[in-house]
């Protein structure tokens, strides 16, 4: 895969469950997709993200971000070359480490001035698709005291990604408790989760 050194992503998942890759992306994608959510932001096709499985609960205590579901029926032509992008890396994790993801969801996510989301874990107890996040982030120029890191709560230390424009972080979904700093910039990322097909279907 072009920008990716396999075999570091692969080693990093497998003893630390999470890793961050720098520049995997052309400009060019990302410069559209930032381009993308900001005209849909501005067009007010944002609505609160909620929290639970079925996406019941407004909690703004938890979190106050917005988002933008993804269509995987109507994609756009740079969220379909991203898409291509992601195809290749679940195809690697499937291979070589038999992950068994089926598909993948995600949504652009603002962050408005102030925003946060507290520590969780993205597998809901009651149910285990989402196998893999998977975070890129499409602020460009963005500076330490603007805020907004992702914090990874790891057994060692605690990490903190700057949210910077090209990054992308993976890490196992039901083993990497995370949360977004407040940020003090508006903030953008595409948010998703490799989907395996749920265990109790298969029995």
């Amino acid at each position: 895969m072009t920008g990716i050194d396999t075999e570091t992503l692969l080693d990093h998942l497998l003893e630390h469950n999470w890793v961050v890759l720098k520049k995997a992306l052309p400009q060019d994608t990302l410069t559209a997709l930032r381009e993308e959510a900001l005209a849909l932001w501005q067009s007010g096709d944002f609505r609160s993200a909620r929290v639970g499985r079925s996406g019941e609960n407004l909690k703004s205590e938890i979190r106050n971000d917005r988002i933008h579901w993804l269509d995987e029926e109507n994609l756009s032509d740079v969220q379909q070359r991203y898409l291509d992008f992601l195809n290749d890396i679940k195809d690697l994790l499937n291979r070589e480490l038999f992950m068994g993801i089926a598909s993948f969801e995600g949504h652009y996510a603002v962050y408005p001035e102030g925003s946060f989301y507290k520590a969780h874990l993205d597998r809901f107890q009651d149910a285990d698709e989402r196998v893999m996040s998977c975070i890129l982030y499409l602020n460009k120029d963005w500076q330490h005291d603007f805020g907004g890191q992702l914090r990874l709560h790891l057994d060692e230390q605690m990490l903190d990604v700057e949210p910077e424009a090209g990054t992308i972080v993976l890490f196992y979904s039901d083993k990497v408790l995370h949360e977004v700093l407040p940020a003090n910039q508006e903030r953008l990322s595409l948010t998703g989760w490799f989907r395996r097909r749920s265990l109790r279907d298969l029995y």
